[in-house]
């Protein structure tokens, strides 16, 4: 699994949004979206609900994030 995918979900979460996201990691906002999609059709679940309050984790994507983010260490 390519840990850049992990950072780029858990900087989304962590900033509420893809924009915000992309700004913090040096990324366009297309390609941290396209990224953490990636990530989902790799583990077959949405783990982020998009929305115009922003980026937030599913309840798969809650059950991922602790091994999500020891992956990434």
């Amino acid at each position: 699994m390519d840990t850049k995918k992990l950072e780029a979900l858990a900087a989304a979460v962590e900033h509420g949004s893809f924009t915000r996201a992309a700004e913090a990691l040096g990324y366009s906002q297309s390609a941290v979206s396209q990224t953490v999609k990636a990530l989902e059709e790799e583990l077959g679940t949405a783990l982020v609900s998009r929305g115009k309050g922003g980026v937030m984790l599913t309840a798969d994507g809650e059950s991922y994030l602790p091994y999500l983010r020891a992956i990434c260490g």
